[in-house]
């Protein structure tokens, strides 16, 4: 189940797949920010950063964190190459590994 403050700073800012009352459905990537950033210092960060994912570390983070991903399974649109962007916690790996917090 997802937790409505990282939910708000997460998935409504940076998640076009996100769907209100849907917050039973997490991606791994979702998942592995919570469990490493607090909600403060999460708020912090990402307070007026760009939605647009920049794909620097796209291997790190296939590697690292969607090689778990639920969504993998049944297929993954960005990473089966149908022309569509990630999740949005994507993006925010991206911020925060670009800030140096993971």
């Amino acid at each position: 189940m997802k937790d409505k403050g990282y939910t708000e700073l997460i998935c409504k800012p940076f998640c076009e797949f996100y769907t209100e009352g849907k917050e039973s459905i997490q991606c791994a990537t979702y998942v592995y920010v919570r469990d490493r950033v607090p909600l403060d210092i999460l708020a912090a960060l990402t307070c007026g950063v760009e939605r647009q994912s920049m794909f620097l570390d796209d291997k790190f983070i296939k590697e690292a964190i969607c090689r778990q991903c639920d969504f993998l399974t049944d297929g993954c649109d960005y990473r089966d190459g149908l022309n569509s962007p990630p999740c949005g916690a994507y993006r925010v790996v991206e911020i925060l590994r670009e800030k140096g917090v993971l």
